[in-house]
């Protein structure tokens, strides 16, 4: 896929964004931290696409989007996807809720591989650009996949005490860094001026 295929399909993608309107998830505190994290995350991915058509360069923004990407969200974010609610879904849901978790869980691994690509090329943003906006693209097509897909599909099959118990042991698996990592994207947004 070359670049433009790429910009095209993350324009598709930020386009069907804007179309839908996130439900809320009142009554699932353990669904809404996700997308509370959704929503840090997806700022992430604004200042890459940002930075990477404005073609910046600067290694040590790349780096710490890599870091945030690895740590935030894959080993805080979609830890707690794998280690909790997804296992517990796999003993609870049905054959079509487990056919989205797999399809997730594809995505997970994906983005690891992808987020490997930009730490790798951090150097130089010619090298890292399909990398980049080939896991904007994709990331962003996850969010939605869970947002507007799991999240109301695995609903009928986590009771609300199950809810709760989630979202006491999402809190638990929280590491100290978490806020770190949080205030490490308010810093980009500043110095790459997206908001």
């Amino acid at each position: 896929m070359n670049e433009f295929d790429d910009l095209d399909l993350l324009e598709d993608v930020e386009n069907l964004e804007a179309q839908v309107q996130t439900e809320g998830h009142e009554g699932y505190p353990a669904t809404t931290i996700l997308v509370d994290e959704h929503r840090v995350i997806k700022r992430a991915v604004d200042i890459l696409v940002n930075a990477v058509k404005n073609e910046i360069q600067d290694e040590k923004l790349y780096s710490d989007l890599a870091r945030f990407f690895s740590e935030y969200a894959d080993a805080i974010h979609h830890g707690k996807e794998e280690r909790i609610l997804f296992r517990y879904l796999k003993d609870h849901a049905p054959e079509h809720v487990l056919e989205i978790v797999k399809e997730l869980e594809n995505d997970h691994v994906r983005g690891r591989e992808l987020v490997g690509k930009i730490r790798e090329n951090a150097s130089d943003v010619d090298s890292l650009r399909n990398y980049a906006l080939a896991y904007a693209s994709m990331l962003r097509d996850h969010i939605l996949k869970e947002d507007e897909g799991l999240f109301s599909a695995m609903h009928p099959y986590l009771p609300e005490e199950e809810e709760e118990k989630m979202m006491e042991e999402f809190r638990k698996a929280d590491p100290p860094t978490k806020k770190e990592l949080e205030v490490l994207v308010e810093e980009l947004e500043r110095v790459t001026h997206v908001e």
